[in-house]
């Protein structure tokens, strides 16, 4: 299925690509499951001038805030309470800061030492964290950043202050596949997976192969064949597609370790040393099928300018259909596969990829950067962008033999990758230098000289020759209109969720007093 273009939504790098284990609002005990974007709402409610008209309020959250601290964007750690004692929703979530150092204990009597609240989450996402949370299914935490906190709590701005909702499983998660699930709860999971966002396309593969560390030095192949291949490939994807599988650069001997492009492949490493080869049937191939290139014509694109701009790095390998009973006969498919071994006679380990991504852009996400910064946006470096802009909806699986722990372990106590059937042989041979691709110039042109053979006449010929390269990539649009991503935080607080917040803390403030 295939959607608009559009960037990866903006959101801090770390969040798009799974922040560090050390940060002090992600347990290390719980599975982590994804982040959810949502807003505080409220927020102004005790530090606006009418509440706090000498603005010691203020002043001191100034103080907690610039205390606490944050990760590489700013953002620092919240706390989650349901607030059973308001009756007007018995839904609704405050957010707390911590105040360590009890700079606002005088200025806010009733509540507990310890902590000021800021407000509450939005009324719409409360409502299915609550019955979530209170059911043990899942548990959350979260994180804002303190500058937008403070703009909106002085009145200096009317936007929401974005809070980034972490997603973990609850003790009771295990349940949900034994005992059976209220209406309730379906409906919250529901909102929830709507909800949720995790890293798509380059970012996701990155996520999921680093971790486990890939020895370069041991690989035996890397390949990707499918039946398209983007017309807007180039070094720089090539480069980031590689560098999400892991691929490395070496260091040179000056270069500083603390740097964060310190290792990271990049579009200079893949042009010197191509990294990755591409399976892709050639011409030849095709016009001596069992079908003929009419079977073909639908279900291979490849722009005769790709190849052209692609020839010179010798990338490409022949796709001979496997096992022998399928020769002759065109493949739709997109596989890939990196294949490590210690040594000849020892299993083999690595991934492999199956799924509905074309070799593209398009699929895979093409890496955009912030105009102002070159800064790492993943452990693979920045090659990967600060943005990911992708057009297709894909889906796909990774299927991983990790590296053994012990070098000298043979088949019978390790699994080995080569277990795996592809529907090419493998190793693909390399094109020689009379190969060419069955691109679609490829296909139209042996068409025409078949059709001559057979002397069909005009009429019949133009009707064979209705063939249209239908590339997948988003050639035509304006990249700085995506450069920076879309960004929810930017939005004004409603007047509805105004309404909302006002209700809860009226209540509050009727219980403390």
């Amino acid at each position: 299925m295939h959607g608009c273009p559009h960037p990866h939504p903006h959101l801090p790098m770390n969040f798009q690509t799974g922040i560090s284990k050390s940060s002090n609002w992600r347990s290390s005990s719980a599975q982590y499951l994804g982040i959810v974007p949502t807003s505080v709402v409220g927020l102004s409610h005790r530090f606006c001038s009418a509440a706090d008209p000498k603005g010691a309020r203020l002043k001191a959250l100034a103080m907690i805030l610039g205390g606490l601290r944050g990760d590489m964007e700013g953002f620092i750690p919240v706390l989650l309470k349901r607030a059973h004692n308001i009756s007007a929703d018995p839904n609704a979530v405050s957010v707390i800061v911590y105040d360590i150092n009890s700079f606002c204990e005088d200025l806010f009597p009733e509540q507990d030492t310890g902590y000021v609240q800021l407000g509450f989450l939005q009324k719409d996402v409360a409502e299915w964290i609550a019955a979530l949370w209170d059911a043990g299914i899942f548990s959350f935490s979260a994180c804002i950043c303190p500058q937008e906190a403070l703009a909106t709590a002085s009145g200096r701005s009317n936007n929401k202050v974005q809070l980034i909702l972490y997603v973990f499983q609850g003790q009771n998660f295990a349940q949900l596949s034994t005992a059976p699930m209220s209406y309730k709860h379906c409906v919250s999971i529901c909102s929830l997976l709507r909800s949720l966002q995790r890293p798509s396309g380059l970012w996701r593969l990155q996520e999921v192969l680093s971790q486990y560390k890939w020895p370069d030095s041991l690989e035996t192949d890397f390949i990707y064949g499918s039946s398209s291949i983007g017309t807007s490939l180039d070094a720089h994807f090539l480069a980031a597609f590689s560098a999400a599988a892991g691929k490395r650069s070496i260091p040179s001997a000056a270069s500083d370790e603390s740097d964060p492009e310190w290792g990271c492949w990049d579009a200079q490493h893949e042009s010197e040393k191509p990294s990755i080869g591409i399976v892709f049937p050639t011409i030849q191939r095709v016009q001596y099928g069992n079908e003929g290139i009419h079977a073909y014509s639908r279900l291979l694109c490849f722009a005769e300018s790709t190849w052209e701009r692609l020839k010179s790095a010798n990338l490409l390998h022949d796709a001979i259909p496997c096992p022998r009973e399928r020769h002759g006969f065109p493949m739709h498919v997109k596989v890939a596969r990196r294949r490590f071994q210690f040594f000849s006679n020892a299993p083999s380990f690595g991934w492999i990829y199956c799924g509905s991504h074309n070799f593209s852009p398009a699929a895979w996400g093409r890496p955009l950067f912030k105009s102002s910064a070159s800064k790492a946006a993943t452990s693979a470096g920045s090659v990967l962008g600060s943005t990911l802009r992708i057009c297709n909806y894909e889906i796909g699986l990774v299927f991983i033999v990790p590296p053994p722990e012990d070098p000298g372990c043979t088949v019978k106590n390790h699994e080995d990758l080569d277990r795996f059937i592809f529907p090419f042989v493998v190793p693909a041979p390399k094109y020689q230098k009379s190969d060419r691709p069955a691109t679609t110039k490829a296909m139209r042109e042996a068409r025409i000289e078949m059709l001559k053979l057979k002397q069909l006449e005009e009429t019949e010929a133009g009707e064979y020759l209705e063939l249209e390269e239908v590339p997948d990539e988003e050639e035509d649009l304006d990249e700085e209109s995506c450069r920076e991503g879309s960004n929810d935080g930017g939005q004004q607080e409603e007047e509805e969720e105004k309404v909302y917040a006002e209700t809860l803390w009226s209540q509050l403030d009727s219980y403390h007093s």
